[in-house]
């Protein structure tokens, strides 16, 4: 069956135009309507106005980065290897800052704006995928280097891995490493790559306060001041120390030999 090359082309003309709408607010600016979306459902707010060269300006407003700052500390995101991936797709893309407030924009002829438009959108995108790529990147290398870290510093006889603990359901709620300490009460340790982790181990720990058991604990970040403040607040009310990153071997020696 051969295609109709023709039929396809109106069809795509016709459904494209139907999905990439112009829109004026209130205020009086414009937008543009695309499919483009955040993993939460929200549309990219694609602004559109007049450049200061005369062409147009399409802007994100900066909702790209407040969106990204819902789950990362935006001062170590925009830092290190992700910073400097993120430069290289403003780069590619043509991207500039619009003005100090974190907008990313893209100037162009107006002639050239459905072009305009498709790169805009998949730059934004890729910026927003950083975050995937981040927690890729950490997951999974973190818990290896932790587990040789500990191995400097404690003897292997006194851990257990994935241990059980006395409560009910304990099978549910595994501990990283148990650690038989200098007195009766264990210590147990939590490595905290990624925001996901720092939920499950606040869960882990309520639930082991709630039923009272003995224990002391050390949590392990990959990078703390990537964590959003809300959840890093609810795993401090249940956990107990806190070491940044791995980097602080110095930190997570002292603590651990404090207790073991």
């Amino acid at each position: 069956m051969a295609l109709d090359t023709e039929a396809l082309r109106q069809l795509l003309c016709q459904r494209l135009c139907e999905e990439v709408r112009v829109q004026e607010r209130p205020d009086g600016a414009l937008m543009l309507r695309t499919n483009f979306q955040f993993p939460d459902g929200d549309r990219y707010p694609i602004h559109l106005c007049q450049s200061p060269a005369g062409g147009l300006r399409l802007s994100d407003r900066g909702h790209t980065l407040m969106h990204i700052s819902y789950e990362h500390d935006l001062d170590g995101f925009l830092e290190g290897t992700r910073g400097m991936a993120l430069e290289r797709i403003i780069n590619e893309a043509g991207l500039c800052w619009d003005g100090d407030g974190g907008a990313l924009c893209l100037d162009t002829a107006p002639e050239r704006l459905p072009e305009a438009l498709f790169t805009f959108g998949q730059a934004l995108t890729r910026v927003y995928d950083l975050t995937l790529l981040s927690r890729s990147n950490v997951r999974s290398t973190f818990d290896e280097d932790l587990d040789n870290l500990l191995l400097t510093m404690v003897d292997e006889e006194k851990i257990e891995r994935n241990h059980q603990p006395d409560v009910p359901n304990g099978e549910r709620y595994p501990v990283d490493y148990r650690i038989k300490g200098k007195s009766d009460t264990p210590l147990f340790l939590y490595g905290v790559p990624n925001r996901d982790k720092a939920r499950l181990t606040t869960i882990m720990l309520s639930h082991f306060h709630r039923h009272e058991l003995r224990f002391g604990s050390i949590l392990v970040f990959a990078n703390q001041s990537e964590l959003p403040r809300t959840d890093l607040a609810r795993l401090s009310d249940v956990g107990g120390e806190m070491v940044s990153s791995l980097a602080s071997q110095d930190d997570l020696r002292h603590k651990i030999l404090e207790r073991v």
